[in-house]
Protein backbone atom coordinates (compact mmCIF):
# COMPACT_ATOMS: atom_id res chain seq x y z
CA UNK A 1 0.00 0.00 0.00
CA UNK A 2 1.62 3.31 -1.04
CA UNK A 3 1.96 6.09 1.51
CA UNK A 4 0.95 8.82 -0.97
CA UNK A 5 -1.53 8.77 -3.84
CA UNK A 6 -1.16 11.60 -6.36
CA UNK A 7 -4.40 12.20 -8.28
CA UNK A 8 -4.18 13.71 -11.75
CA UNK A 9 -7.22 14.50 -13.93
CA UNK A 10 -6.32 14.40 -17.61
CA UNK A 11 -7.99 16.09 -20.58
CA UNK A 12 -6.33 17.24 -23.83
CA UNK A 13 -2.92 16.93 -22.22
CA UNK A 14 -1.16 14.61 -24.67
CA UNK A 15 1.80 17.00 -24.98
CA UNK A 16 2.39 17.50 -21.26
CA UNK A 17 0.97 14.68 -19.16
CA UNK A 18 3.97 12.31 -19.27
CA UNK A 19 6.24 15.11 -18.04
CA UNK A 20 3.89 15.68 -15.09
CA UNK A 21 3.76 11.96 -14.29
CA UNK A 22 7.55 11.71 -14.52
CA UNK A 23 7.89 14.64 -12.11
CA UNK A 24 6.10 12.47 -9.54
CA UNK A 25 7.91 9.23 -10.32
CA UNK A 26 11.27 11.01 -10.04
CA UNK A 27 10.56 12.35 -6.56
CA UNK A 28 13.01 11.53 -3.77
CA UNK A 29 9.95 10.01 -2.04
CA UNK A 30 9.33 6.70 -3.85
CA UNK A 31 6.42 5.14 -1.93
CA UNK A 32 3.85 6.73 -4.20
CA UNK A 33 1.19 5.88 -6.75
CA UNK A 34 -0.01 8.18 -9.54
CA UNK A 35 -3.71 7.85 -10.33
CA UNK A 36 -4.34 9.36 -13.77
CA UNK A 37 -8.03 9.80 -14.62
CA UNK A 38 -8.74 10.32 -18.32
CA UNK A 39 -11.89 12.45 -18.64
CA UNK A 40 -12.75 11.05 -22.10
CA UNK A 41 -10.26 13.29 -23.84
CA UNK A 42 -10.56 13.44 -27.65
CA UNK A 43 -6.78 13.22 -28.08
CA UNK A 44 -4.61 10.11 -27.69
CA UNK A 45 -3.16 10.87 -24.26
CA UNK A 46 -4.44 7.65 -22.66
CA UNK A 47 -2.75 5.52 -25.32
CA UNK A 48 0.48 7.48 -24.86
CA UNK A 49 0.39 6.80 -21.12
CA UNK A 50 -0.49 3.12 -21.54
CA UNK A 51 2.49 2.60 -23.80
CA UNK A 52 5.01 4.56 -21.75
CA UNK A 53 4.00 3.22 -18.31
CA UNK A 54 3.03 -0.35 -19.17
CA UNK A 55 5.87 -1.63 -16.96
CA UNK A 56 5.46 0.96 -14.18
CA UNK A 57 3.20 -0.44 -11.42
CA UNK A 58 3.08 2.92 -9.63
CA UNK A 59 1.03 4.45 -12.45
CA UNK A 60 -2.70 3.64 -12.37
CA UNK A 61 -4.63 4.66 -15.49
CA UNK A 62 -8.41 5.11 -15.28
CA UNK A 63 -10.95 6.28 -17.85
CA UNK A 64 -14.28 7.95 -17.14
CA UNK A 65 -17.40 6.61 -18.83
CA UNK A 66 -18.17 10.12 -20.10
CA UNK A 67 -16.68 13.59 -19.87
CA UNK A 68 -17.64 15.04 -16.48
CA UNK A 69 -14.97 17.63 -15.68
CA UNK A 70 -12.05 17.73 -13.21
CA UNK A 71 -14.24 17.53 -10.09
CA UNK A 72 -15.64 14.12 -11.01
CA UNK A 73 -12.20 12.93 -12.16
CA UNK A 74 -10.64 13.87 -8.82
CA UNK A 75 -13.51 12.24 -6.93
CA UNK A 76 -12.90 9.04 -8.88
CA UNK A 77 -9.24 9.24 -7.92
CA UNK A 78 -10.10 9.66 -4.22
CA UNK A 79 -12.27 6.54 -4.34
CA UNK A 80 -9.57 4.49 -6.06
CA UNK A 81 -6.62 5.80 -4.01
CA UNK A 82 -4.78 3.37 -1.75
CA UNK A 83 -2.39 5.83 -0.11
CA UNK A 84 -2.53 7.00 3.47
CA UNK A 85 -2.23 10.54 2.13
CA UNK A 86 -3.59 12.15 -1.03
CA UNK A 87 -2.35 15.08 -3.05
CA UNK A 88 -3.22 16.48 -6.46
CA UNK A 89 -1.31 17.64 -9.52
CA UNK A 90 -2.62 18.95 -12.83
CA UNK A 91 -1.52 17.23 -16.01
CA UNK A 92 0.55 20.17 -17.25
CA UNK A 93 2.36 21.12 -14.03
CA UNK A 94 5.38 19.81 -12.12
CA UNK A 95 6.80 19.61 -8.62
CA UNK A 96 10.22 20.06 -7.08
CA UNK A 97 12.07 16.77 -6.62
CA UNK A 98 12.03 16.83 -2.80
CA UNK A 99 8.46 18.14 -2.55
CA UNK A 100 6.57 15.02 -1.51
CA UNK A 101 9.31 13.96 0.90
CA UNK A 102 9.21 17.28 2.77
CA UNK A 103 5.40 17.37 2.86
CA UNK A 104 5.28 13.78 4.12
CA UNK A 105 7.80 14.50 6.88
CA UNK A 106 5.59 17.31 8.18
CA UNK A 107 2.45 15.16 7.91
CA UNK A 108 4.03 12.40 10.01
CA UNK A 109 5.59 14.78 12.52
CA UNK A 110 2.26 16.47 13.29
CA UNK A 111 -0.07 13.55 12.52
CA UNK A 112 -1.75 16.07 10.23
CA UNK A 113 -5.14 15.78 8.60
CA UNK A 114 -3.94 18.42 6.13
CA UNK A 115 -0.52 19.86 5.34
CA UNK A 116 -0.93 23.16 3.50
CA UNK A 117 2.09 24.52 1.65
CA UNK A 118 2.05 28.27 1.26
CA UNK A 119 3.68 28.93 -2.10
CA UNK A 120 4.37 27.78 -5.62
CA UNK A 121 6.83 28.40 -8.45
CA UNK A 122 5.73 30.20 -11.61
CA UNK A 123 8.05 29.25 -14.49
CA UNK A 124 8.49 31.86 -17.21
CA UNK A 125 8.66 30.05 -20.53
CA UNK A 126 7.60 30.31 -24.13
CA UNK A 127 4.15 28.86 -24.91
CA UNK A 128 5.61 25.90 -26.80
CA UNK A 129 7.51 24.62 -23.73
CA UNK A 130 5.74 21.46 -22.55
CA UNK A 131 7.93 20.29 -19.66
CA UNK A 132 7.74 22.49 -16.57
CA UNK A 133 10.67 20.59 -15.05
CA UNK A 134 12.93 21.83 -17.86
CA UNK A 135 12.61 25.52 -16.98
CA UNK A 136 15.81 26.70 -15.18
CA UNK A 137 15.44 27.72 -11.56
CA UNK A 138 16.46 31.29 -12.33
CA UNK A 139 13.43 31.54 -14.64
CA UNK A 140 11.01 30.64 -11.86
CA UNK A 141 9.20 33.17 -9.68
CA UNK A 142 8.44 31.93 -6.19
CA UNK A 143 4.99 33.18 -5.29
CA UNK A 144 4.04 33.04 -1.62
CA UNK A 145 0.28 32.92 -1.93
CA UNK A 146 -0.70 33.15 1.71
CA UNK A 147 -0.50 36.34 3.75
CA UNK A 148 0.92 36.17 7.24
CA UNK A 149 3.26 33.27 6.50
CA UNK A 150 6.06 32.73 9.02
CA UNK A 151 9.23 30.67 8.73
CA UNK A 152 8.22 27.48 10.55
CA UNK A 153 5.32 24.98 10.25
CA UNK A 154 2.32 25.90 12.38
CA UNK A 155 -0.28 23.46 13.70
CA UNK A 156 -3.45 25.54 13.83
CA UNK A 157 -5.59 25.52 16.95
CA UNK A 158 -9.25 24.63 16.54
CA UNK A 159 -10.54 28.20 16.63
CA UNK A 160 -12.58 27.94 13.44
CA UNK A 161 -13.75 31.56 13.62
CA UNK A 162 -10.09 32.57 13.44
CA UNK A 163 -9.52 30.19 10.53
CA UNK A 164 -12.48 31.73 8.70
CA UNK A 165 -11.13 35.23 9.25
CA UNK A 166 -7.80 34.08 7.86
CA UNK A 167 -9.51 32.57 4.83
CA UNK A 168 -11.43 35.76 4.04
CA UNK A 169 -8.24 37.82 4.30
CA UNK A 170 -6.16 35.69 1.95
CA UNK A 171 -4.17 33.64 4.45
CA UNK A 172 -5.17 30.25 2.96
CA UNK A 173 -4.96 29.80 -0.80
CA UNK A 174 -7.73 27.73 -2.27
CA UNK A 175 -5.75 25.68 -4.78
CA UNK A 176 -6.14 21.96 -4.19
CA UNK A 177 -2.60 21.17 -5.32
CA UNK A 178 0.11 22.03 -2.81
CA UNK A 179 -1.74 20.20 -0.04
CA UNK A 180 -1.19 16.73 1.43
CA UNK A 181 -4.40 15.33 2.92
CA UNK A 182 -5.01 12.24 5.00
CA UNK A 183 -7.33 10.02 2.98
CA UNK A 184 -9.16 8.74 6.07
CA UNK A 185 -9.98 12.35 7.00
CA UNK A 186 -11.66 12.81 3.60
CA UNK A 187 -13.57 9.55 3.92
CA UNK A 188 -14.69 10.15 7.52
CA UNK A 189 -16.04 13.61 6.66
CA UNK A 190 -17.35 12.72 3.19
CA UNK A 191 -15.33 15.52 1.61
CA UNK A 192 -15.55 15.46 -2.18
CA UNK A 193 -15.40 17.95 -5.03
CA UNK A 194 -18.65 19.69 -5.93
CA UNK A 195 -19.61 19.51 -9.60
CA UNK A 196 -18.84 23.12 -10.51
CA UNK A 197 -17.39 24.50 -13.72
CA UNK A 198 -14.93 26.63 -11.76
CA UNK A 199 -13.68 27.02 -8.18
CA UNK A 200 -14.48 23.45 -7.16
CA UNK A 201 -10.97 23.28 -5.70
CA UNK A 202 -11.60 26.40 -3.59
CA UNK A 203 -14.69 24.82 -2.03
CA UNK A 204 -12.87 21.53 -1.42
CA UNK A 205 -9.96 23.33 0.26
CA UNK A 206 -12.34 25.48 2.30
CA UNK A 207 -14.13 22.41 3.64
CA UNK A 208 -10.81 20.81 4.59
CA UNK A 209 -9.78 23.96 6.47
CA UNK A 210 -13.08 24.22 8.34
CA UNK A 211 -13.28 20.53 9.27
CA UNK A 212 -9.71 19.43 10.00
CA UNK A 213 -8.71 19.04 13.63
CA UNK A 214 -4.99 18.91 12.77
CA UNK A 215 -4.28 21.44 10.02
CA UNK A 216 -0.64 22.39 9.45
CA UNK A 217 0.41 25.49 7.56
CA UNK A 218 3.86 24.79 6.10
CA UNK A 219 5.90 27.72 4.67
CA UNK A 220 7.19 25.83 1.65
CA UNK A 221 6.91 25.82 -2.15
CA UNK A 222 7.13 22.74 -4.33
CA UNK A 223 4.46 22.97 -7.04
CA UNK A 224 5.64 24.27 -10.42
CA UNK A 225 2.53 25.85 -11.91
CA UNK A 226 2.11 26.54 -15.63
CA UNK A 227 1.47 30.26 -15.81
CA UNK A 228 1.51 30.57 -19.60
CA UNK A 229 -0.91 28.44 -21.57
CA UNK A 230 -4.52 27.32 -21.77
CA UNK A 231 -6.60 26.86 -18.65
CA UNK A 232 -10.28 26.55 -17.76
CA UNK A 233 -9.84 29.59 -15.53
CA UNK A 234 -8.07 31.70 -18.18
CA UNK A 235 -10.68 31.41 -20.89
CA UNK A 236 -11.21 33.81 -23.77
CA UNK A 237 -13.29 36.75 -22.58
CA UNK A 238 -16.52 36.30 -24.55
CA UNK A 239 -20.18 35.56 -23.88
CA UNK A 240 -19.73 31.77 -23.43
CA UNK A 241 -17.05 32.49 -20.83
CA UNK A 242 -19.34 34.98 -19.06
CA UNK A 243 -22.06 32.32 -19.02
CA UNK A 244 -19.64 29.92 -17.36
CA UNK A 245 -18.64 32.60 -14.84
CA UNK A 246 -22.22 33.44 -13.89
CA UNK A 247 -23.19 29.77 -13.57
CA UNK A 248 -20.05 29.09 -11.53
CA UNK A 249 -20.70 32.02 -9.19
CA UNK A 250 -24.38 31.30 -8.62
CA UNK A 251 -23.86 27.55 -8.48
CA UNK A 252 -20.87 28.09 -6.20
CA UNK A 253 -23.01 30.05 -3.75
CA UNK A 254 -25.45 27.14 -3.63
CA UNK A 255 -22.66 24.60 -3.20
CA UNK A 256 -20.95 26.60 -0.44
CA UNK A 257 -24.32 26.94 1.31
CA UNK A 258 -24.97 23.20 1.17
CA UNK A 259 -21.49 22.43 2.52
CA UNK A 260 -21.78 24.93 5.36
CA UNK A 261 -25.12 23.44 6.39
CA UNK A 262 -23.19 20.25 7.26
CA UNK A 263 -20.03 21.70 8.81
CA UNK A 264 -20.30 21.75 12.63
CA UNK A 265 -18.89 25.27 13.02
CA UNK A 266 -21.51 26.81 10.72
CA UNK A 267 -24.27 24.67 12.16
CA UNK A 268 -23.47 26.23 15.55
CA UNK A 269 -22.71 29.71 14.17
CA UNK A 270 -24.85 30.35 11.05
CA UNK A 271 -24.22 34.08 11.36
CA UNK A 272 -20.76 33.55 9.83
CA UNK A 273 -22.13 32.25 6.52
CA UNK A 274 -22.61 35.72 5.08
CA UNK A 275 -18.86 36.36 5.34
CA UNK A 276 -18.20 33.36 3.10
CA UNK A 277 -20.70 34.41 0.43
CA UNK A 278 -19.37 37.98 0.42
CA UNK A 279 -15.79 36.80 0.05
CA UNK A 280 -16.34 34.34 -2.81
CA UNK A 281 -18.63 36.73 -4.72
CA UNK A 282 -16.11 39.59 -4.43
CA UNK A 283 -13.28 37.29 -5.53
CA UNK A 284 -15.18 36.05 -8.57
CA UNK A 285 -16.10 39.62 -9.48
CA UNK A 286 -12.64 41.13 -9.22
CA UNK A 287 -10.72 38.26 -10.81
CA UNK A 288 -13.14 37.08 -13.47
CA UNK A 289 -16.57 38.65 -13.96
CA UNK A 290 -15.67 42.35 -14.04
CA UNK A 291 -12.71 41.97 -16.45
CA UNK A 292 -14.88 39.80 -18.73
CA UNK A 293 -17.81 42.26 -18.52
CA UNK A 294 -15.59 45.19 -19.47
CA UNK A 295 -14.20 43.32 -22.47
CA UNK A 296 -17.50 41.90 -23.77
CA UNK A 297 -19.65 44.96 -23.05
CA UNK A 298 -23.11 45.55 -21.64
CA UNK A 299 -24.91 45.69 -24.98
CA UNK A 300 -23.74 42.27 -26.13
CA UNK A 301 -24.76 40.69 -22.82
CA UNK A 302 -28.18 42.37 -22.71
CA UNK A 303 -28.93 41.12 -26.23
CA UNK A 304 -28.07 37.50 -25.53
CA UNK A 305 -31.04 35.40 -24.35
CA UNK A 306 -28.71 32.91 -22.64
CA UNK A 307 -27.80 35.57 -20.07
CA UNK A 308 -31.47 36.20 -19.28
CA UNK A 309 -32.02 32.46 -18.92
CA UNK A 310 -29.33 32.14 -16.26
CA UNK A 311 -31.02 34.75 -14.08
CA UNK A 312 -34.42 33.13 -14.63
CA UNK A 313 -33.06 29.71 -13.63
CA UNK A 314 -31.54 30.98 -10.39
CA UNK A 315 -33.90 33.76 -9.31
CA UNK A 316 -37.30 32.90 -10.80
CA UNK A 317 -39.74 35.78 -10.28
CA UNK A 318 -36.90 38.00 -9.03
CA UNK A 319 -34.83 37.50 -12.20
CA UNK A 320 -35.48 40.92 -13.75
CA UNK A 321 -34.52 42.73 -10.54
CA UNK A 322 -31.32 40.68 -10.07
CA UNK A 323 -30.28 41.10 -13.69
CA UNK A 324 -30.82 44.86 -13.48
CA UNK A 325 -28.77 44.94 -10.26
CA UNK A 326 -25.99 43.01 -12.03
CA UNK A 327 -25.64 45.64 -14.77
CA UNK A 328 -25.79 48.56 -12.32
CA UNK A 329 -23.12 46.97 -10.16
CA UNK A 330 -20.79 46.12 -13.06
CA UNK A 331 -21.15 49.55 -14.66
CA UNK A 332 -20.06 51.14 -11.38
CA UNK A 333 -16.83 49.14 -11.22
CA UNK A 334 -13.55 50.90 -12.08
CA UNK A 335 -11.45 49.64 -14.97
CA UNK A 336 -10.19 46.22 -13.88
CA UNK A 337 -7.15 44.53 -15.49
CA UNK A 338 -7.47 40.97 -16.75
CA UNK A 339 -4.62 39.68 -14.57
CA UNK A 340 -5.53 36.01 -15.06
CA UNK A 341 -6.15 36.15 -18.78
CA UNK A 342 -4.77 37.82 -21.87
CA UNK A 343 -2.13 39.78 -19.94
CA UNK A 344 -0.24 36.55 -19.16
CA UNK A 345 1.90 36.69 -22.30
CA UNK A 346 5.49 35.50 -22.40
CA UNK A 347 6.69 39.10 -22.73
CA UNK A 348 4.69 40.29 -19.72
CA UNK A 349 5.88 37.34 -17.67
CA UNK A 350 9.50 38.18 -18.56
CA UNK A 351 8.85 41.65 -17.14
CA UNK A 352 7.40 40.09 -13.97
CA UNK A 353 10.50 37.90 -13.69
CA UNK A 354 12.76 40.95 -14.00
CA UNK A 355 10.78 42.76 -11.30
CA UNK A 356 10.93 39.64 -9.11
CA UNK A 357 14.71 39.43 -9.41
CA UNK A 358 14.95 43.13 -8.56
CA UNK A 359 12.77 42.67 -5.49
CA UNK A 360 9.88 44.64 -6.95
CA UNK A 361 7.46 41.87 -7.88
CA UNK A 362 3.90 42.13 -6.60
CA UNK A 363 2.69 38.87 -8.09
Amino acid sequence: MPEISVIMPMYNAAKTVTYSIDAILNQTFKDVEVIVVDDCSPDNELEICREKYKDEPRVVLLKQDKNQGPAAARNRGIEEAKGKYITFLDSDDGMKKEGLEKMYEIAIKYDADVVHSTGRFLPVHKPEVVDMMSVPDDYCIEQVKDAGTGQEPVLLDQDYASRLKGWTTGQYNGNVWGKLIKRQFLMDNDIRFAHLKMSEDVLFSFECLMRAERYVKFPYSFIIYRLIGDSLSKGKKDIPFMIKLLESTLGGDDAFGEKMDKIPFFMEHPEYKSQVFEYIDNAMDSLYITPCYQIVGEEALRNDPRIHKIFENYFGTHAAFMERYFYIKQNAEPETPDVLGESLTYENCLKMLEDYKNGKSKI
